[in-house]
């Protein structure tokens, strides 16, 4: 059903976003323009399920930077700003109905990229069980990536969550591109912990 629910989101996407030139046109929020869509279902080290992403370019100012995420399980909007190479960014979320934000730092430049993102929330206990005014450490995540061939990622990371012990990843992406501003993505992620392998397929559409 999955499989299914997802190939027929696949087929949305690429029916009603084919136009691109009028979509950007129109999805604003205030200085706000649409600029990508990613949609992903399976399992990765920070995806699960069916996930989406809304990224955003500011009109006035382009080095401003805004993406939105969601799935069952969490609503998240980070913002902030380019320096050169690296993107400052502070996320607000809620995660299975625990508020937390937290600092992001993303590094890319040429085929190498980087990300160091953690967070604090908002819980009685460490355990993450219910909300609370009290801050909690809630997750801390950092990972390199090698992009090789235009088309083949490998990364490796690693992610501190909770009160459980400390999880490594290693993974490989492949792209298919099916159009000019489009692709179609799959993603092998190795689980540490649990000793599976995890995957993902994806669709990216780039609106300018």
């Amino acid at each position: 059903m999955k499989t299914k629910l997802f190939i027929i989101a696949i087929a949305l996407c690429v029916v009603n976003l084919v136009s691109a030139q009028e979509v950007k046109k129109t999805v604003k929020v205030g200085n706000w323009q649409l600029s990508d869509v990613t949609v992903t279902s399976g399992k990765g080290a920070l995806t699960s399920g069916f996930d989406t992403q809304f990224g955003f370019t500011n009109l006035k100012n382009d080095k401003l930077v805004l993406f939105l995420q969601a799935n069952n399980d969490r609503i998240c909007a980070t913002v902030g700003k380019k320096f050169g190479n690296f993107k400052v960014l502070e996320s607000f979320a809620v995660f299975k109905n625990i508020p937390w934000t937290g600092p992001m730092i993303l590094y890319s430049a040429g085929p190498f990229d980087a990300i160091v993102w953690n967070g604090v929330g908002f819980a009685k206990t460490n355990e993450l069980l219910a909300p609370s005014y009290k801050p909690q450490f809630f997750f801390s995540y950092e990972g390199i990536g090698l992009t090789f061939l235009k088309n083949n990622r490998i990364g490796a990371s690693a992610m501190w969550f909770g009160t459980t012990p400390v999880n490594w990843f290693v993974s490989y992406k492949h792209n298919f591109n099916i159009g000019e501003k489009s692709k179609l993505f799959a993603e092998c992620t190795y689980n540490h912990n649990l000793d599976i392998p995890m995957f993902v397929i994806g669709y990216n559409l780039k609106l300018k």
